[in-house]
């Protein structure tokens, strides 16, 4: 493959960032505010993709945590994990998490500075695909790739050798997992080819079109101040679920007492359900257990099973089942507000059945994934929540 010329338009950098790769000359001291960002061919980098039914209540490091450790095994604690948030809805939260040797960070962070920005070489380069397809960079006698989807990284790979091997193998490697990368969607840079103006605009052009890769920052700074960031607004949703309910138990109490005076001289009794009706606009038998479950709900606390409890349930649900039915469990996530069954089944009927009988053993069964398997079957996802019929 031969050397590729730059494709993205041009595009605006942030004026106070300052970016290079490693065969850079370095340029000025940055000025005060400004920020220097290196474009690093990492050793020991690597990437999953991550697709989560939650949006920012949920404690996105920790639900990473759980899905990769088995993975990463004993390797968990010597890495750095940062995720890349491409898309955040209510109920999605899609990216990419990278873990990186905390080691190499910092062996980078004494040559370049503990205040620079780290990125893995080939993002700058995203937008010279339009953010589908695989970017090579060859440094010195060693390449690292990376394979794009929307641009979310899908997969990483560092080697040594030639850039044109190391992309024939993400190729052959994508195509083994049903995947393709068209050749027309490969582009390989050379470092020593690369000047920094060059850097600048293609760092900037993808930037511009994904925010997610313009906010990534590997170095043990940004890895910190992420999981900083995301303490942050699990902390402040919590205050504001706390801050809810306290409003509204302040309001039922003044509505008691409201009424408690208005209403003394003919039925002190009726009062607990006045107060229900006015508030909710419902007319409850019993009002207070009523309006208990509401707060529980409103706090999380309505929804919450212990891991017993769902267990057994599971289990007496399972024993419902017809003889006959093809289901196969692979996983049990459980979770205090709701809890995801992983499966394989050989009908949709047989799923439709372990649906029932879940529901009638005290849960709310949503149906979650679908997907066909290869050679027959198909693998599912259910997710738990306290209820039922």
């Amino acid at each position: 493959m031969e050397k590729i010329s730059f494709a993205a338009k041009p595009a605006r950098a942030p004026n106070k960032i300052k970016f290079y790769h490693l065969s850079c000359e370095r340029g000025e001291l940055p000025l005060a505010g400004e920020t220097e960002a290196y474009f690093i061919p990492f050793r020991t980098a690597t990437v999953f993709p991550f697709s989560f039914p939650f949006g920012r209540k949920v404690n996105l490091r920790s639900a990473i945590t759980l899905t990769f450790r088995p993975i990463l095994g004993e390797q968990e604690s010597r890495l750095s994990l940062v995720p890349q948030v491409a898309e955040q809805r209510a109920n999605l939260t899609r990216g990419a998490a990278w873990f990186v040797s905390r080691e190499e960070i910092s062996e980078y962070e004494e040559r370049l500075g503990n205040k620079s920005i780290f990125l893995p070489a080939p993002a700058a380069f995203a937008a010279e695909i339009g953010g589908d397809g695989l970017i090579v960079w060859q440094e010195g006698d060693s390449s690292c790739a990376v394979w794009f989807k929307e641009y979310t990284p899908q997969l990483y790979r560092y080697a040594s050798g030639g850039a044109e091997e190391l992309a024939q193998w993400m190729r052959s490697y994508v195509s083994s997992t049903g995947g393709e990368i068209p050749a027309e969607n490969v582009r390989i840079f050379c470092a020593e080819d690369v000047s920094r103006e060059e850097l600048r605009r293609a760092a900037a052009a993808t930037f511009a079109a994904a925010p997610g890769l313009a906010r990534l920052d590997l170095s043990n700074r940004g890895a910190s101040m992420a999981e900083q960031y995301e303490a942050f607004f699990n902390s402040a949703f919590r205050a504001v679920k706390i801050a809810s309910a306290a409003g509204l138990m302040f309001l039922i109490l003044s509505l008691f007492i409201l009424v408690q005076n208005k209403y003394m001289s003919e039925s002190f009794a009726a009062a607990p359900s006045e107060v229900y009706r006015l508030t909710t606009g419902e007319v409850s038998r019993s009002p207070l257990a009523d309006i208990t479950k509401r707060l529980r709900l409103l706090t999380g606390g309505g929804v919450q099973l212990t891991l017993e409890g769902t267990l057994a349930n599971f289990a007496a649900a399972w024993k419902t089942l017809p003889a006959g039915t093809d289901i196969k469990v692979d996983a049990i996530r459980y979770g205090r507000e709701r809890t995801e069954i992983e499966g394989q089944a050989s009908k949709t009927d047989h799923i439709q059945l372990l649906r029932d009988a879940l529901a009638k053993n005290g849960f709310t069964v949503k149906l979650g994934d679908v997907q066909q398997i290869p050679g027959g079957g198909m693998r599912f996802t259910l997710n738990l929540a306290e209820g039922g019929r």
